[in-house]
């Protein structure tokens, strides 16, 4: 069976094989500082990397498979911002269950100051970031949790209801809550009639915009509901806990689940970094599956045409047309970032129907160089059953050069 990460990469390689859009300076995109399990690093670059509003840097910052701590500490150095100033041009800071010995005090303090600052946003995940003590309480002891809008020491005192309880997924649909769940209440609430995750306890001033149902009164501050999404607003910035982690059934895109779950991250990463939320979101969500339809359908068209050009097929003319096919997607992520989702919608959806009508030709392309294999094949198999067939017949039919043997005598 083939491991679910690996068919993630898969997908990842095909999306980095389509240009973005340049992001550096453009004030409509934001600039992300991911970290997180090595586990979960593919899904937050599933959600970043091809997202026009987006310009993301992913860290690997918690030990899983084969990524050593080794190798996290040599990412860190390379990757993570050298300056404070530096670390200033993100925006939005995405903690997905990092093991936070990695992050180094320095580190942990800048994080903590541009929050504390600076109007920034950020989220952490998996309630207290594990269920396992070597790496939650480095988190409860780090400066940086106290940004964070749920209560770790809360969590980890109530030890009989540390692992929370399951139950049915409710989405708030309070008016005066943001739309960054409400609109996928009614898809997703049947989805998830029982869900779980390790257990939250928000800390006051908390907007809560899922939680899970349960009949034991376990939750906060409401008995009863577990919070699963919620955010504050501290100091100049606003933080958000999510209850799960993200290759968990709502957010993993490999569980087939929840269909929407770029979309709410998506969401939460605009309104919390000051942009407008969609008003008909079901327009982007389709934009974005097509803008990921495309790139893997280009991704199958280059394999397709390099296949044919081993058997001597000319592709230039198609790789020409495909570049132009690119242009109009790259506008159409230009429309997106202009906020003008229909004609963006439109100029993906033409795009895409383009590149299908150009892997066709690339399939006759592909036919053509292999009709001369075929044929050459054939002509040798002919010519090689041809000329069997005329020396069989000349020895055994015609037998023009047989000889028949004659028997020995003896003499003395």
């Amino acid at each position: 069976m083939i491991d679910e990460s690996l068919i993630i990469f898969l997908i990842l390689f095909s999306l980095y094989a389509i240009p973005g859009i340049a992001a550096q300076g453009d004030p409509r995109v934001s600039r992300i500082l991911a970290m997180g399990t090595a586990a979960h690093t593919p899904i937050l670059t599933y959600w970043f990397v091809n997202e026009p509003s987006t310009d993301p840097t992913v860290i690997p910052i918690k030990v899983w498979g084969t990524v050593s701590g080794s190798d996290i500490t040599r990412f860190m150095r390379i990757y993570f911002p050298r300056s404070f100033e530096e670390l200033l041009r993100y925006d939005f800071f995405f903690l997905a269950s990092v093991d936070t010995t990695f992050i180094t005090p320095k580190n942990q303090q800048w994080l903590y100051d541009v929050l504390h600052e600076h109007p920034r946003a950020a989220v952490n995940t998996r309630s207290i970031m594990s269920g396992v003590s070597i790496y939650y309480e480095p988190w409860r002891d780090s400066i940086l949790s106290q940004a964070f809008p749920n209560d770790v020491e809360a969590v980890i005192a109530d030890q009989t209801n540390f692992q929370g309880v399951r139950g049915p997924l409710v989405i708030n649909d309070d008016p005066k809550i943001p739309s960054i769940m409400k609109p996928y209440k009614r898809m997703l609430e049947p989805m998830f009639t029982d869900y779980g995750g390790l257990n939250t306890v928000p800390r006051q001033g908390s907007v809560i915009l899922s939680y899970t149902k349960n009949n034991q009164g376990v939750g906060s501050p409401v008995p009863g509901r577990i919070a699963h999404i919620f955010y504050w607003n501290w100091s100049r910035s606003i933080t958000f806990t999510f209850r799960d982690k993200p290759n968990d059934a709502f957010w993993s895109p490999m569980s087939l689940s929840n269909p929407y779950s770029t979309d709410i991250a998506m969401n939460a990463i605009w309104w919390s970094t000051g942009k407008e939320l969609p008003q008909d979101p079901f327009k982007v969500h389709e934009y974005r599956r097509l803008v990921f339809d495309y790139a893997i359908q280009r991704s199958l068209l280059i394999s397709l045409l390099e296949f044919a050009e081993l058997f001597g097929a000319d592709g230039s003319r198609i790789y020409a047309e495909s570049n132009t096919i690119d242009e109009e997607k790259q506008k159409s992520g230009e429309l997106y970032l202009d906020r003008d989702f229909d004609k963006a919608h439109e100029a993906i959806q033409t795009a895409f129907k383009d590149l299908v009508n150009l892997q066709d030709k690339s399939m006759r392309l592909k036919n053509r160089a292999l009709s001369w294999v075929f044929l050459a094949e054939w002509l040798t198999t002919m010519s090689t059953l041809m000329i069997s067939g005329v020396i069989l017949w000349t020895l055994m039919v015609k037998k023009t050069l047989h000889r028949e043997t004659t028997s020995t005598r003896w003499r003395k």
